[in-house]
């Protein structure tokens, strides 16, 4: 992964982490920005076949996660944000990051669980929810720590 592609990946990540955390939303001006960015990136610096792969990269991020998005389990602003993702990165690594993503989304929520359970165990309430780049964010950082 080349130096460019790296600061747009980890900026990307580190604003739309900051924005979701503090208001649970990614502003489309990020995403639609960043996407552009990568697409333009990508044709500019390796030709048409940069461009493909940036569209597939793109396309291929954010597929799987449409699904989880029509369930409600994440929102129309993590789905933008991985196609985004995936313009700058590629098919390879973006879907390496959905599936890091759902296993650590998944660890959280098993935390959650533990604590809920040992803290309240007289009421009910319903489900706790957290923004979706509280998990990306690690997953992500564990996914670069191989890359060097």
């Amino acid at each position: 992964m080349n130096l460019i592609v790296l600061i747009a990946l980890t900026s990307l990540t580190a604003l739309a982490s900051w924005t979701d955390l503090r208001k649970r939303l990614i502003p489309n001006a990020l995403t639609v920005s960043y996407a552009c960015g990568g697409l333009l990136y990508h044709g500019a610096a390796f030709g048409w076949k940069g461009l493909a792969e940036s569209l597939v990269g793109g396309v291929a991020a954010m597929a799987p996660l449409l699904l989880m998005y029509v369930l409600k389990g994440i929102g129309g602003g993590d789905v933008k944000w991985f196609a985004a993702f995936g313009f700058w990165s590629g098919a390879s690594f973006a879907l390496q990051l959905v599936v890091h993503s759902i296993l650590a989304a998944g660890v959280i929520a098993l935390i959650m669980l533990l604590v809920r359970r040992i803290g309240n165990r007289e009421k009910k309430e319903a489900a706790a929810t957290f923004p979706f780049m509280a998990a990306v964010a690690p997953a992500l950082a564990f996914l670069l720590s191989g890359e060097f």
